[in-house]
C-alpha cells in the first residue's frame, strides 16, 4: 500500500492556511487594520506612477494589432488593460475598505464611519490624477465596486481574516473592471478613459467587438461569481465556526453544571454526620465535669457551627447577608496562609464597612482572581499581588492588582469565555468570577497592559448590619 510522505513544506503551508487565512480565534486588532488599510492607500498612491510605462506599452501593442490587422494582439492588450486597472484601484478600494472598518469598530461608530471613509475614494482618484497629471477617474465599475463593498461590510462582518477579504474584494474589482472593455456598454458611461475609448475603436476597426463582448461577460461573471461563490463558503464556513464554538460552550456549561450539583449534592450529604457530631459533642459536655474537655466541646461545637453555616451558604448560594469587609479579607488571609501564598499577596486597607454577600462565595471568586494573577506573575518571572478595598459612592470595590506579564488587548474581551484560558485550567475561574459578581449586584471591571499587569476591579452595593445582628467581624 502506497502511503504519500508529508513533507515539512506541506506541513507548513498547511498550517498557515489554517492559522493565518482561516483562523477565527485571531481577528486582527483595529489599530494594526487602520496601519494596514493606510498601508495599501500609500501603494494605491504609487502604483500609477509605476504603471505608467506599461500603460505606454499597451498603447503601442493595440498600434501594432491595427498593423498586422491581428484581433488577438487585441484581446492580449485587453486583457492587460483590465489587470493594470485592477491593480492600479485595488489598493485604494481595499486601504479604504480595511481603513473604514477599522475605525467603525474602534470608536463604535458603525456605519457612519464607514461610510464617510468610502467617500474618499473618489477623493483619492482625483488626487492621483492631479499629482501624476494622468487620467486616474472613477469608473462606473469603480462606483459598482464600492456598492459591493458596502454590501460587503454587511455580509463578511463575521469574517475575521483580513486575507480572505483583501481576496474578495479584489476578485469583485476584477469582474466588474471587465464591464470597462465591453463595446456593447460603451453607450451606458462604462469604459470612460482614454485607452478603454482606444480599444473599443480598435475592435470596432477589426470586427472584433462580438468576441470582446463574449470575452467580456465570460471573464466578468466568472470572477464574479467566484467572488460571491467564496463569500458564501467562508461565511458559512465561519458560521459553523461559530455554532461549534458555542456548542462547545454549552457542553462546558453542562458539565460545570453538573459537577457543581454533584458538590451540593456531595454537601448536603455532609449536614448527616455533623448533626451527629453536634449531638454527641453536646452529650459529652454534660456527662464529663473536666474543665479543659469542657472547653473543648465548646470549640468543637463552635466549629461545627461554622462548617454548617459554610454547607448552608452553598446550598443557598442566592442568599446574601450583611458582612463586614474585614471578615472577607480575613477568609482570604486564612486561605493564603494554609497555601502558604501569603508570602507574594499583600492585603492592604480596607474600609469599615458592611456588604451583603455569600461570604464563601465570595471569597471564592477573589480567590480565583488572586491565583490568575499568581499565574501571570509566575509567567512574567516573579511578582507579587495586591489586594485592597475601598468605599467608593455607596459601594465597596475590592481590588487586585498584579504586576505578571499582562493580558493583550485583542485577548482581553475572550477573559470572561466559557473554555478559554491560556494557562493549564479549566477556563472556568473568570466565567464563574462574574456569574458571583452579577448574583451580588455588582459589576466587575478589568484592565491590562502587556509587560505592566492586570487590574482587576469588583464593585459591590454596601449594606448595613440588621438591627441585633452581629457578624463578629469587628
Amino acid at each position: 500500500m502506497l502511503r504519500v510522505k508529508r513533507t515539512p513544506l506541506f506541513g507548513r503551508i498547511k498550517n498557515f492556511i489554517r492559522d493565518r487565512i482561516m483562523n477565527v480565534e485571531s481577528p486582527m486588532p483595529d489599530n494594526r487594520k487602520i496601519v494596514l488599510g493606510l498601508g495599501f492607500i500609500g501603494i494605491g498612491l504609487l502604483l500609477p506612477n509605476l504603471i505608467k510605462p506599461s500603460i505606454s506599452a499597451l498603447l503601442n501593442d493595440l498600434q501594432r494589432s491595427i498593423v498586422a490587422a491581428d484581433p488577438v494582439m487585441l484581446l492580449l492588450a485587453t486583457n492587460k488593460l483590465v489587470f493594470l486597472n485592477t491593480l492600479r484601484h485595488s489598493p485604494i478600494i481595499i486601504g479604504s475598505f480595511l481603513f473604514g472598518e477599522a475605525l467603525a469598530s474602534k470608536f463604535r461608530l458603525n456605519r457612519l464611519v464607514f461610510f464617510l471613509t468610502l467617500l474618499l475614494i473618489p477623493v483619492l482618484f482625483r488626487l492621483i490624477s492631479a499629482i501624476y497629471d494622468i487620467q486616474f477617474l472613477f469608473t462606473r465599475s469603480n462606483f459598482i465596486t464600492v456598492l459591493v463593498v458596502l454590501g460587503l461590510y454587511f455580509l463578511t462582518f463575521k469574517i475575521r481574516t483580513v486575507v480572505i477579504k483583501v481576496i474578495i474584494i479584489f476578485l469583485f474589482l476584477s469582474g466588474f473592471d471587465w464591464l470597462e472593455v465591453m463595446p456593447v456598454l460603451g453607450k451606458y458611461g462604462f469604459g470612460g478613459g482614454d485607452v478603454a475609448r482606444t480599444i473599443r475603436i480598435v475592435s470596432e476597426y477589426l470586427n472584433a467587438d462580438y468576441i470582446l463582448n463574449y470575452l467580456g461577460t465570460v471573464f466578468s461573471l466568472m470572477l464574479i461569481i467566484n467572488a460571491l461563490i467564496l463569500t458564501r463558503v467562508v461565511v458559512e464556513y465561519y458560521n459553523k465556526m461559530a455554532l461549534v464554538d458555542k456548542l462547545g460552550k454549552i457542553e462546558i456549561e453542562a458539565l460545570r453544571s453538573r459537577s457543581f450539583q454533584e458538590v451540593k449534592h456531595l454537601v448536603h450529604d455532609l449536614k448527616t454526620p455533623l448533626v451527629t457530631i453536634q449531638g454527641l459533642n453536646e452529650v459529652i459536655g454534660l456527662k464529663v465535669a473536666d474543665p479543659q474537655i469542657k472547653e473543648y466541646t465548646v470549640k468543637i461545637s463552635d466549629s461545627v457551627e461554622k462548617v454548617s453555616s459554610m454547607i448552608s451558604e452553598i446550598l443557598h448560594e442566592s442568599s446574601l447577608k450583611p458582612i463586614y469587609v474585614k471578615e472577607i479579607l480575613d477568609f482570604l488571609r486564612i486561605h493564603l496562609s494554609l497555601e502558604e501564598l501569603h508570602a507574594r499577596v499583600i492585603i492592604g486597607s480596607h474600609p469599615d464597612a458592611i456588604i451583603l454577600a455569600n461570604k464563601h462565595l465570595l471569597a471564592r471568586a477573589l480567590i480565583n482572581v488572586i491565583d490568575n494573577g499568581l499565574q501571570a506573575t509566575e509567567a512574567a518571572g516573579g511578582g507579587c499581588v495586591k489586594v485592597s478595598a475601598l468605599e467608593e459612592e455607596g459601594n465597596i470595590v475590592f481590588i487586585i492588582r498584579d504586576n505578571g506579564r499582562g493580558i493583550p488587548k485583542d485577548s482581553l474581551y475572550r477573559i470572561w469565555e466559557l473554555g478559554y484560558s491560556e494557562e493549564k485550567s479549566t477556563g472556568l475561574g473568570l466565567n464563574f468570577v462574574r456569574k458571583v459578581v452579577n448574583d451580588h449586584h455588582g459589576e466587575i471591571y478589568v484592565t491590562s497592559k502587556v509587560g505592566v499587569g492586570t487590574i482587576v476591579k469588583i464593585s459591590l452595593p454596601g449594606g448595613e448590619m440588621d438591627e441585633g445582628q452581629n457578624s463578629g467581624g469587628r
